[in-house]
């Protein structure tokens, strides 16, 4: 599968964006058809990547997310896995645009880097890189899922459309995505400070890494706080939503791209 890597890789490519007009169409003519073939193509794609991810796991001895395409691609599959958790759970097909879209430019920004699976270094040699990646990641993909329905939540508010979810629903899976991501995101925390206490002899750096994950901790801490906030609740939980994939983005790729780290992305 490894020797196939850039093929795999255009067509679980061309399945998201196969589900991207399936989703525009049952949006605007909400027949049931589209919705299925919108799913079938996510759930295709999905295998695709799930495969190929477990065969580069395989390959390397270890889950390979260090740099900036293993990254957005593990980033990818768990907002992918995020959704179809979603949409089993409360029949979301709405949302599913949104999250193809990004879900694209996740894809589409690194096809053409290359795939290859770099050494790993002995620091990051323990189980603990292993769980502190998963949770980050899939506490990243819940946050980004509540971006969306943050999105369609105001669009609903402003301009009211009876193809778009009712918002008392809207609201409570943007809370419950808010809350799950809280709880992944806070084991990827214990998990990185365990580990850096084990690597390096202490819990915590001032490092910029480690500074803005710990900010990104508090505002979504400071978020399942805002929901029992009558203020907070609907259109302003919405907004902070945006705002804290916001912070999301920046703390992943503008410090991983831009900043020196202990997590550069190249």
């Amino acid at each position: 599968m490894l020797a196939h890597q850039p093929v795999i890789l255009n067509i679980i490519f061309a399945c998201y964006l196969a589900a991207l007009p399936c989703y525009l169409l049952h949006f605007f003519r909400h027949k049931r058809g589209w919705r299925v073939l919108a799913v079938s193509a996510m759930l295709t794609g999905f295998a695709l990547q799930s495969a190929l991810l477990a065969a580069r796991w395989l390959e390397a001895g270890y889950l390979p997310v260090t740099n900036l395409f293993s990254t957005q691609y593990f980033f990818s599959w768990a907002l992918v896995l995020t959704y179809l958790y979603f949409d089993v759970r409360y029949r979301v097909g709405s949302s599913g645009l949104f999250v193809v879209v990004i879900n694209l430019l996740l894809l589409g920004s690194v096809l053409q880097r290359d795939p290859e699976i770099p050494i790993l270094i002995p620091s990051l040699d323990t189980p603990l890189f292993t769980i502190h990646i998963i949770c980050s990641f899939t506490g990243y993909a819940m946050f980004a899922m509540a971006f969306t329905l943050g999105v369609i939540y105001l669009i609903n508010r402003y301009i009211p459309n009876k193809r778009l979810p009712d918002p008392v629903v809207l609201r409570k899976l943007n809370e419950e995505a808010i809350f799950l991501g809280f709880i992944l995101f806070s084991i990827c925390m214990i998990a990185g400070c365990i580990w850096a206490y084990i690597a390096w002899g202490f819990y915590f750096s001032w490092e910029i890494k480690s500074l803005w994950s710990f900010i990104v901790w508090l505002f979504y801490a400071g978020m399942c706080h805002a929901k029992f906030i009558r203020r907070w609740q609907g259109t302003g939980y919405a907004w902070l939503s945006l705002l804290g994939f916001g912070v999301v983005l920046f703390t992943y790729l503008g410090i991983g791209l831009l900043l020196e780290s202990s997590h550069p992305l190249e």
